[in-house]
C-alpha cells in the first residue's frame, strides 16, 4: 500500500499555515495560520510504524501548542476590546509569553527537549527550523520589550548550561536551538529585521547537522564514539562546531553580525557571548572525547567506494567551512 500521498497533503498544509500567518494583516489571520500549521504537523509526528515515542511526543506537542494558541487568540481579543488601556498592556505581556511557549524559549522551554526526543530526524529538522517561522514573525510585530529581553537572556543561559549532561543528539540540538533563540530575541529587541539574517544561517547549519545525523543513523553520543570512520566523525564535528558558532565557520557569521549590533548594549552582549563559549566548550569536549578515548583506525582514505550520501554531506560540510567568506560580503 502506498503511503506517500497523505504526508504530501500534510506538508502542503504545514507550509500553507505558515504562509497564512506571515502574510496576514490581522491577528485573527495569524492565529488561524498557527492553527493550520499545528494541525498539519501532528500527523507528521505520528509515523506509520506506530511508535510509542512519537505518539507521546505528538500528544505533548498538541497540548502545549493548543494552550498557547488559545492564549494568543484570547489576548488578541482583549487587546482590541481594551485598546490603549492598562488592561491591553497586561494582555500584551500575556501575548508575548504565549509566543515564547510556542517557540520553546526559556523559562517556558520545558516541553521542547521532551518532544524532539520522540521524533525522527526529518520531523526534528522541521521542528527546529520551519515551525519557528510563524511565532518569530508574529513576535517581531507584537512583543513586550521587558518580557522579550528576559526570555532571550534566559534562553541563552539555559540552552548553554542544560546541554552539559546530555548524551542524546536530539536534546543537544534542542538546547542549542533554545540558545540560538536567545540571540534572535536579543536582535529582535534592538533591530526588528536583522534577526531574519541570523535565522537563515541557523536554518542552514541546523539542516546540515540534522542531515549528517540522519545519514549516519546517529542518535546518541556513544554511537558516534564507536564509529571507526574518521571522515564521518570529522564532518559531524565540523558541522556541530559551526552550529555552536566557532570562528571562522559559517555559524560564526550571524553571531559576528549580532555582536556588531549589540555593541550598544554591553551587558546583554556579555551574557550572550558567555553562553556561546559554554556551548562551544561542551561541543569541543565531545570532539576530544570521541577522537581520543577510543582506538580508531587512523587511515583516512579507504579502498571501499564512497556513497552518494557521503559526497552530499561533504559538499554541505565544505559550505560550513568556507561559508563565512561569501556571506561576509553581504554585510559590507
Amino acid at each position: 500500500m502506498n503511503f506517500t500521498f497523505p504526508p504530501l497533503i500534510y506538508s502542503f498544509f504545514l507550509i500553507l499555515g505558515t504562509l497564512i500567518s506571515i502574510s496576514s494583516s490581522s491577528l485573527f489571520g495569524m492565529w488561524m495560520g498557527l492553527e493550520v500549521n499545528l494541525m498539519s504537523f501532528i500527523p507528521l509526528i505520528i509515523n506509520l510504524e506506530n511508535n510509542k515515542k512519537s505518539s507521546e511526543a505528538a500528544i505533548k506537542y498538541f497540548l502545549v501548542q493548543a494552550v498557547a494558541s488559545a492564549v494568543v487568540i484570547f489576548s488578541s481579543l482583549f487587546f482590541f476590546l481594551f485598546n490603549g488601556t492598562f488592561v491591553s498592556l497586561g494582555f500584551n505581556l500575556v501575548f508575548t509569553l504565549s509566543l515564547l511557549i510556542k517557540l520553546g524559549m526559556a523559562p517556558l522551554h520545558f516541553w521542547f527537549p521532551e518532544v524532539i526526543e520522540g521524533l525522527n530526524w526529518v520531523n526534528s529538522m522541521v521542528l527546529l527550523t520551519w515551525q519557528k517561522i510563524s511565532p518569530l514573525v508574529i513576535l517581531s510585530l507584537f512583543f513586550n520589550p521587558q518580557i522579550l529581553i528576559f526570555g532571550s537572556l534566559a534562553s541563552a543561559v539555559v540552552g548553554a548550561v542544560s546541554g552539559f549532561n546530555q548524551t542524546s543528539f536530539r536534546k543537544i540540538l534542542a538546547f542549542s536551538s533554545i540558545s540560538h533563540l536567545g540571540w534572535m530575541g536579543s536582535l529582535m529587541y534592538l533591530n526588528k529585521s536583522l534577526w531574519i539574517d541570523y535565522y537563515f544561517v541557523y536554518v542552514l547549519t541546523s539542516f546540515i547537522i540534522c542531515l549528517s545525523f540522519w545519514f549516519f543513523s546517529l542518535n546518541y553520543f556513544s554511537q558516534l564514539c564507536l564509529m571507526k570512520d574518521l571522515k564521518k566523525k570529522f564532518m559531524v564535528f565540523i558541522n556541530m562546531l559551526s552550529l555552536g558558532g566557532l570562528p571562522p565557520l559559517l555559524g560564526f557569521f550571524p553571531k559576528w553580525t549580532a555582536m556588531m549590533v549589540l555593541m550598544s548594549n554591553i551587558p546583554v552582549l556579555m551574557i550572550l557571548i558567555a553562553s556561546s563559549l559554554v556551548t562551544l566548550y561542551f561541543y569541543t569536549r565531545m570532539c576530544f572525547s570521541t577522537f581520543t578515548l577510543f582506538i580508531q583506525n587512523l587511515l583516512w582514505f579507504h579502498l571501499e567506494s564512497l556513497e552518494k550520501k557521503f559526497y552530499l554531506l561533504s559538499f554541505f560540510t565544505f559550505i560550513s567551512l568556507i561559508g563565512i567568506f561569501p556571506f561576509s560580503f553581504f554585510s559590507i
